[in-house]
């Protein structure tokens, strides 16, 4: 792996995890309803359903992910499904609070990126797919893989959390009108992405 492909990778994966999607719009809605906490768990959420698919890429699984098409296809719906929960919990929730971070909306918001990321048919092209373009995965290293996991991360990490800060600083200026609004609003997003994902046929 040269410093040359590690640069095309991160500049391509960049405008990959930058164009909108499942992914921007629910960190956003993490960010708007819960605060940056919140928006950080549900980012490391991304990182780790980003990491299942990087190893199934190395590893040369994605034969194994075509015969277990319909495992993922089970994956989606019920990623689908906690979000609708999710959703719906918010458009009903009759309390004005936001910056609620109790270790439930924590784990909530983990598993809301990671469910919406392993679910992500973009996100099973792009490793399994895209990724060999730029460089060989039958001769990566485990030093090579660890700094592919990294720039990964690091990726992820600063264009979500740019985002999110955005986000953040947007629903504070809407929490000061109205918190139940920001609930529909968050709520809504969260109902939209479920609602993609069940219906989504690839």
């Amino acid at each position: 792996m040269t410093i040359h492909s590690s640069i095309a990778f991160v500049l391509a994966l960049s405008l990959f995890v930058a164009s909108p999607g499942p992914g921007m719009l629910g960190c956003m809605a993490q960010s708007m309803k819960n605060g940056l906490k919140s928006a950080a768990y549900y980012i490391f959420g991304m990182i780790c359903g980003d990491m299942v698919y990087l190893l199934f890429a190395v590893f040369g699984l994605a034969v194994m992910a075509n015969i277990l098409g319909s495992f993922f296809y089970i994956v989606r719906v019920a990623g689908g499904i906690y979000l609708l929960y999710l959703g719906f919990k918010l458009l009903l929730s009759k309390k004005e609070s936001s910056g609620d971070t109790s270790q439930p909306t924590m784990k909530n918001s983990f598993l809301t990126g990671y469910f919406i990321t392993v679910s992500n048919p973009k996100v099973i092209i792009m490793y399994c797919g895209f990724l060999p373009n730029f460089m060989d995965l039958s001769k990566l290293t485990t030093a090579d893989i660890f700094i592919v996991a990294g720039l990964v991360a690091m990726v992820i990490s600063v264009i979500m959390g740019t985002y999110a800060l955005i986000a953040y600083k947007t629903g504070k200026v809407v929490t000061k009108h109205s918190g139940k609004a920001l609930n529909r609003l968050a709520g809504a997003v969260l109902i939209g992405i479920g609602t993609l994902l069940i219906l989504k046929k690839a």
